[in-house]
């Protein structure tokens, strides 16, 4: 029974419960977030501990995987993140510079210039380290010329004071060269000492032309020859005036006006010459090489170059320039040094003497040697002697820093060809005959080596090892130490036109329009490149190093083939307009000669600088 008044029979109620606070008993306990990131860590270090003693790999996989099977898609990348750095670790971190460099050379060289040099910082330091590449120049039989390095490296730490007075003193000689007097010019270019003290720092300038003027580059040409001086005939009388001759000099550069061809006499009297103003203006050159700072070699560069050096000789990537009458009749012969002096010899019966300059793009006359009665038909040349071949039936020793004969040697006939080394001179000749003289016992005649049926056309000479062969399709291998015939192969179906030695392999030529690559120690034929030109083979070279066969014909072209594989790798069709007759190469250029009067360089490091720098 409801009591009246009492509000609960109304439906609601206005006032609020009164409401006590749990007992102290009931009441939970918090807890702190970082007790309980202590406690998972506890108990994860147990468990670890719990497996790292019992637990197998394969159990610990196991567990690993249902743990992050549990984990929230959310934290599944940092999980990654942490694996990955893990799993990457970057040993050019942790492993010392030489390990480093010592792993990386096993890697492809273009691999590790274009793509791992790109993987970090640190792949970048070392794949850009001097002596990763320098191991890996040398690990391919290449070979820097430390001298020409230096020359290089020297002439860019030059200031540009320096050059202004280098180019003032170049002035000074050009102005020489076409108002000189008996007085000044001669005394001045004919001083020994005069020209070893100009030699190195126009050499420099001529190799770079960093100044871009040709007149330095000429004068360069100039001043590292050695004086073309006439001297008199023992005959003669010692009273008589010496003569030097300045050849054409309005082809040095910038040279122009009446005076093309100078001749200068002086009295005995003068000779030899002293010291003139001209070269006490010169002087200062003298205190330049203390200046100048060595620079290290860019292995990497120079490593890149030759590398690209190489693709340009495999793709024909190259620079062909022609120099026009260079004699006003066929040049049968000619031969190119590092030093970039050139030689040719012509069936007008000179040898003219050019330097060529380090770019290829200019060519320098430097003197004209007029000693023959007929066609100079061969020559060879080195530091300080030149020796050349005549259809004159005579071998001319020359003596590169006066310019004159020393020595005339005899044949019954025209030779044909020559070669000499530090020991022995050899001619060949059209009378069947090989003569060998003592350079040691100043060209005295050694002994005569018979043995061909017709003419001799072409010689090589290794040591004391003779190569020859003759229009009697053979070819005969000789022992100069004991006189006698080695071998002789006969495989060629006509005459022998050329042929090249280095020692171990032969590479010939022929009229029957095939090179053939012997091998010298067994007499074997290894590779016949049959029907190589639509003609004789007139010339030919090759390099095992350069794994390179480079061959000229009366067909008017030249050709590339691989040494290996005697497979052809490039034909030059417009080098020359008529027959062939002689070429040489080294890494970056073939030089020829051709029965057009022309000489032909065939660039292949037209833009690489450096490529030049390589034995």
């Amino acid at each position: 029974m409801a009591v009246l008044g009492d509000p609960s029979d109304e439906g609601f109620d206005d006032c609020f419960p009164l409401r006590t606070p749990p007992s102290s008993a009931s009441k939970p306990k918090a807890v702190k977030p970082s007790t309980v990131l202590a406690a998972e860590s506890q108990a994860m270090e147990s468990l670890a501990q719990v497996l790292q003693k019992s637990a197998t790999p394969q159990a610990c996989t196991h567990l690993a995987l249902a743990l992050l099977a549990r984990v929230p898609a959310a934290m599944l990348r940092l999980a990654m993140q942490e694996l990955d750095r893990r799993l990457r670790r970057d040993f050019v971190d942790v492993l010392p510079m030489d390990i480093s460099l010592r792993i990386f050379e096993f890697l492809p060289a273009v691999d590790v210039a274009r793509n791992v040099a790109l993987v970090s910082r640190q792949w970048y330091a070392v794949a850009t380290q001097p002596h990763l590449w320098q191991r890996q120049f040398r690990a391919q039989g290449w070979r820097l010329d430390g001298e020409r390095w230096k020359m290089y490296c020297s002439f860019s730490c030059i200031a540009d004071t320096d050059r202004a007075l280098l180019h003032r003193s170049a002035t000074q000689i050009a102005s020489a060269f076409t108002t000189a007097s008996p007085g000044t010019l001669a005394p001045a270019i004919a001083s020994r000492r005069s020209m070893y003290a100009l030699h190195r720092e126009f050499a420099s300038l001529y190799a770079l032309e960093a100044d871009g003027s040709p007149l330095m580059g000429s004068l360069a040409a100039a001043l590292t020859l050695p004086v073309p001086w006439r001297a008199p005939s023992p005959e003669s009388s010692s009273s008589s005036p010496r003569t030097c001759i300045i050849r054409d000099p309005a082809s040095l550069g910038r040279f122009s006006g009446p005076n093309r061809h100078v001749r200068f006499c002086m009295s005995s009297s003068s000779y030899p010459p002293q010291p003139q103003p001209l070269a006490r203006n010169l002087q200062h050159l003298h205190s330049l090489p203390a200046r100048r700072q060595s620079k290290p070699v860019d292995w990497r560069g120079v490593y890149a170059e030759h590398h690209q050096l190489l693709a340009n000789w495999r793709e024909g990537r190259c620079r062909v320039d022609r120099w026009e009458s260079a004699h006003p009749e066929s040049i049968y012969c000619v031969q190119f040094g590092r030093d970039n002096r050139v030689y040719t010899g012509s069936r007008d019966h000179t040898v003219r003497l050019w330097h060529l300059s380090e770019t290829g793009s200019q060519i320098t006359q430097l003197a004209t040697l007029a000693g023959h009665t007929g066609s100079v038909l061969t020559l060879q040349a080195d530091d300080t002697t030149l020796v050349t071949g005549s259809s004159d039936a005579t071998a001319c020793v020359w003596d590169l820093a006066t310019c004159t004969v020393r020595r005339r040697l005899q044949h019954a006939d025209a030779v044909l060809s020559l070669r000499f080394s530090d020991k022995w001179l050899v001619t060949a000749s059209k009378d069947r005959m090989l003569h060998v003289w003592r350079r040691d016992c100043d060209y005295a005649h050694a002994f005569a080596l018979p043995g061909h049926a017709v003419a001799i056309n072409a010689i090589s000479l290794h040591g004391d090892m003779l190569v020859s062969a003759s229009g009697d399709r053979t070819i005969k291998l000789w022992d100069l130490a004991t006189r006698t015939c080695v071998h002789t192969l006969d495989e060629h179906t006509r005459g022998v036109a050329t042929l090249d030695f280095d020692g171990i392999h032969i590479v010939s030529g022929s009229s029957d329009r095939s090179i053939r690559i012997w091998n010298a120690l067994t007499g074997v034929c290894e590779r016949t490149i049959a029907n190589a030109h639509a003609d004789l083979v007139r010339t030919v070279a090759f390099s095992r190093a350069m794994d390179v066969v480079v061959s000229g014909s009366y067909d008017e072209t030249i050709k590339v083939w691989s040494f290996s594989t005697g497979a052809l790798i490039h034909k030059f069709r417009n080098v020359h307009t008529s027959r062939v007759f002689k070429l040489m190469f080294d890494r970056t250029r073939i030089v020829s000669c051709s029965h057009d009067r022309s000489v032909s360089i065939i660039d292949f490091a037209a833009d690489l600088p450096r490529a030049r720098l390589l034995l």
